[in-house]
This record gives structure tokens, C-alpha cells and sequence, in this order.
């Protein structure tokens, strides 16, 4: 009899924690309390607490390639001058995500890089011995191998949510803003310009500065990461797009006569980027990645102004003939912690 009781109990029991499951399914953010991602039914910043605060720290390589055009007409890719600059140099990076409750989620990032190796080159298509467009058809170059990439950072903050798909698979979606800084300065070099004949002076640039280019780029995004663990290994991809505001780039010209600068304004120029992570967790606190990213600015046809070093003066103003790009790609691995 007393064996009847208690089975009778642990039955009644059972069906009283169904009828509360059931209840509280309608709150619940995962239905899935064993999943290895989300321990927790209606918090997920409990879930899985060892991944509510993640931080990764680490060194690798870029490469840093900015296009500046000055262009031919108010519309078209065909240009006046071109100049590029190029740019592999060692990185440093740090990550930051921290989970909140009700699955949101924010999370900050930090690139810089500088030193490395650098060149500018500046190609025109100008004068009596003007052949054409086309990009072999140059009139003047300049190659100043002596070039420095001053500095390269690069950061965001981004609030997103995390959309749990399976016990493997979690995709957050996130928006944010962020701000690019980039400028290099060209010394000496040689040229070849067309004065008395197409490309027949040849010779050498005075030793100092050159030229010296700086971009300056707030940015707005939207995006997605998707996560997918398989036990040690996990891998996290995702993409972003967005506008750059007030956004701009400047050249300072120290050899012209008079020396001048160009401001070319990028406002709503866009902005692509991707990446892609590698982890490996040797603890339950300690982790390897290794991670590759790139990034692309697009701006072109902006409102462009000349103005003189010495006092300011506006030399020439337009509407449309400014341009600008920006690429970057790296390579990095570290370590991650995560708490």
C-alpha cells in the first residue's frame, strides 16, 4: 500500500510540474533548458555563464590600400589624378561582448596598426600631352617609396539581440556606430612628367614631406554574427553594411605653389565589411582564434574645396570631381577569455 502512495505522489508530482511548464512555457526565451548555449528558460544572461562576458586580445597583419581621385567629370570612374596609397603593416586588436538580460547584447571592437610598408603612388592625365583616360595613358607619376603610414585605428560599439536557432546555432542581430582614422605621409621619391614630350623629364622629389593624407570616417551600421559551437570548437561569421556621416578626407600638398590642401566630403559614402572567427577552448575560461576580416569604403563625387596652406584661402571649389575608397583586409590570432 505504502508503495502505491508514494508512486501515486511522484505521478501527481509529475503532472503538477507539466501544468507549470505549461504556464510558464508563454514566458519562456528558450524552450530548451538542456542546451549546452542557454541553461536558463527566462534569462538568458544566466544562460550558459561561463559566455556572458567574452573577451579576445590579438596581433596579426593588414593591409591598408586608400584610393583618392580627383575625377574627370561630374559622373563615370575616369580620372584627372589618382592618387594610391598602400600600406602592410602589423595589428593589434581587442574584442569585447558582453550578454545582457532578455538576450540582448553589446559588444565593442578596437583595430590599430601602424609602421609597416608603405608607397603612394600620384598618376595625372593633364597637359598638351593628354593621350587619354585610360589608365596606362598617364602623363605624370610620382612613386614615393619612402612613405609612412602615421596611423590606422579603427573601432565600433555595436547593441544587438541573440536569436537562439538550435542548440549549435545562434545569430545576433545588431546595429551600431562606428569611426575609421587613417593617414599617411609621403617623403621624396622619383617622378615622370610630360613638359617638353609624353613622359620625357625624369627625376628626383626634395626629401621631405611630400604629400599627407588623412581619412576621417564616423559610420552608422546594421548587421548579423552567426555563432555555431561543436564542443572546443566554435566559429562566428558575419557581415555589416552602413553610411559614413560627416565623414572626410583631407590632402595636404607641401610642394604645390602654393602649397594647398583638399578636403573631399564623404558624407553617405557606404561601407561594406566582413569577418570571420576560429576559436578553440583549451578551459572553460580559456580560449585560441584565429580570425580574417575586410572591409570596404566606397565615396565618390563628393563637394571638394582647395584652399591655401598659408591662409586659408579658397582656391577652387566643386560639387562633384572628389572621391575616396578605402580597403582593408587582416589577419590576426589570440587569445579569448571568456567569464
Amino acid at each position: 500500500m505504502s508503495h502505491f502512495k508514494r508512486r501515486t505522489l511522484i505521478l501527481a508530482a509529475i503532472a503538477a510540474t507539466g501544468v507549470t511548464s505549461a504556464i510558464a512555457g508563454s514566458e519562456r526565451l528558450i524552450f530548451d533548458p538542456d542546451s549546452p548555449y542557454f541553461l536558463s528558460d527566462i534569462d538568458q544572461s544566466q544562460a550558459d555563464p561561463g559566455q556572458n562576458f567574452v573577451l579576445r586580445g590579438g596581433i596579426g597583419y593588414a593591409g591598408i590600400t586608400a584610393h583618392e581621385h580627383v575625377y574627370a567629370g561630374s559622373s563615370g570612374a575616369q580620372n584627372l589624378s589618382l592618387l594610391v596609397w598602400e600600406s602592410t603593416a602589423p595589428t593589434a586588436n581587442v574584442d569585447v561582448k558582453v550578454r545582457l538580460p532578455g538576450a540582448w547584447t553589446l559588444r565593442g571592437h578596437i583595430d590599430a596598426a601602424m609602421l609597416g610598408d608603405s608607397t603612394m603612388t600620384d598618376y595625372d592625365w593633364a597637359g598638351p600631352y593628354f593621350a587619354g583616360y585610360e589608365p596606362n595613358n598617364w602623363t605624370h607619376r610620382s612613386i614615393s617609396p619612402n612613405t609612412s603610414l602615421d596611423w590606422y585605428l579603427k573601432g565600433d560599439v555595436a547593441f544587438g539581440r541573440d536569436l537562439p536557432i538550435t542548440d549549435m546555432l545562434t545569430v545576433n542581430v545588431n546595429g551600431g556606430i562606428g569611426y575609421t582614422d587613417v593617414q599617411w605621409t609621403a617623403m621624396g621619391g622619383t617622378f615622370v612628367y610630360s613638359t617638353g614630350g609624353f613622359r620625357d623629364d625624369v627625376g628626383t622629389l626634395p626629401g621631405g614631406p611630400g604629400v599627407r593624407y588623412r581619412q576621417q570616417l564616423p559610420t552608422v551600421f546594421a548587421g548579423f554574427d552567426t555563432f555555431l559551437n561543436d564542443g572546443p570548437w566554435s566559429m562566428e561569421a558575419g557581415a555589416k553594411a552602413g553610411l559614413i556621416l560627416y565623414g572626410q578626407s583631407v590632402d595636404h600638398h607641401y610642394l604645390r605653389s602654393p602649397p594647398m590642401y583638399v578636403t573631399d566630403n564623404l558624407t553617405f559614402g557606404q561601407i561594406l565589411s566582413a569577418n570571420v572567427k576560429l576559436d578553440y577552448n583549451i578551459t572553460d575560461h580559456l580560449g585560441l582564434y584565429v580570425a580574417g576580416s575586410y572591409d570596404k569604403m566606397f565615396a565618390g563625387h563628393t563637394m571638394t574645396d582647395y584652399r591655401q596652406i598659408s591662409n586659408n584661402a579658397l582656391l577652387i571649389h566643386s560639387d562633384n570631381i572628389g572621391g575616396a575608397e578605402l580597403d582593408v583586409w587582416s589577419v590576426t590570432g589570440g587569445v579569448k577569455g571568456y567569464f
